[in-house]
């Protein structure tokens, strides 16, 4: 398991060769093991506690990418009032709320996809994640539309698990108030965040 930047991340690259349902569910059950580790949240999750800053946007602070690059680990820090856009993947993913609260809501689309750059969502469920609680899981593109928050006043800090990407695609950003949806490639944000 991980404990630091140094780690060995194989079982990540083999997690990355399993067939996608398989693969996600072991994810959740792989996160959960590593966050209950006292030595990674001693070293990788407790010193981010005290460098929340206030921000608007969830910062990624650590990442970590299995040997092959099958897999990516990351430790998101989320300042209170932070939220993503609405999004899915181009992979399976799953993640587990380490520290706080985050407040997830999963959209359902209910176009047909046929219109570039159209999709017509609606709201699916919603839930808060406390470190009590299992990891939550996505499935690729439409089988994981969703936006993660932190509503709270304190800092929260989630550890995310991305399995491999279909395509070059880091996934999509949704507008729901213009039914809008568009292509995000890795580091960047296709559309501005929803205030």
């Amino acid at each position: 398991m991980i404990t630091s930047c140094d780690s060995n991340l194989n079982e990540l690259d083999q997690l990355a060769q399993l067939p996608a349902a398989f693969a996600r569910a072991e994810a959740g059950l792989w996160l959960e093991a590593l966050v209950n580790q006292p030595t990674f949240l001693k070293t990788q999750i407790v010193p981010l506690l005290d460098r929340v800053a206030p921000a608007d946007d969830p910062s990624i602070a650590r990442t970590f990418v299995s040997p092959l690059g099958g897999c990516s680990l990351q430790v998101f820090v989320w300042a209170p009032g932070s939220k993503t856009p609405i999004h899915d993947h181009t992979s399976w993913g799953a993640y587990y709320c380490v520290a706080g609260s985050v407040l997830e809501d999963r959209y359902e689309r209910i176009d047909d996809g046929t219109q570039l750059n159209r999709a017509h969502l609606r709201p699916s469920w919603r839930r808060v994640l406390h470190r009590t609680d299992r990891a939550s899981t996505v499935a690729p593109y439409a089988g994981g539309i969703h936006r993660i928050s932190n509503p709270s006043s304190r800092p929260a800090v989630s550890v995310h698990l991305y399995g491999p990407r279909m395509g070059g695609l880091d996934g999509r950003d949704y507008d729901p108030s213009h039914d809008y949806v568009c292509d995000r490639y890795e580091g960047e944000r296709s559309m501005p965040q929803e205030r």
